[in-house]
């Protein structure tokens, strides 16, 4: 672990979370019913979930028993992986969280630029 890491049991927390949010986003994004239907909205909202699912993908493997010691560096490669539009629905969701994502986020300080939806 390096000094500026937070604690594992805080990474796993904070990942086991994420996963959490991003199922609950999904499940409201893929409703049936919406206000706005249609086909641009549709289309706003398959990306939205394209982008979190894809962002997500990986973070139930980093929470293996056998990986766990790794996952600082897991996150790592997330973060430096995502896109603008997946590094904000980050950001937002650890600022939701109240999890200290700077030993991350500190190196790129556009990330939170712009607008989270898109």
């Amino acid at each position: 672990m390096q000094a500026d890491e937070p604690a594992v049991a805080e990474m796993e927390s904070a990942t086991a979370d994420l996963l959490r949010l991003a199922f609950v986003e999904i499940r409201f994004l893929t409703e049936d019913r919406h206000e706005d239907q249609s086909p641009e909205a549709v289309i706003r909202r398959r990306k939205r979930v394209n982008a979190i699912a894809d962002i997500c993908h990986n973070l139930p493997g980093l929470l293996a028993p056998d990986r766990r010691a790794r996952l600082a560096d897991g996150l790592r490669s997330l973060w430096n992986t995502a896109n603008a539009v997946q590094r904000r629905w980050l950001v937002g969701n650890w600022d939701h969280l109240a999890y200290d994502h700077r030993w991350l986020t500190a190196s790129t300080p556009d990330a939170t630029a712009g607008t989270a939806a898109e």
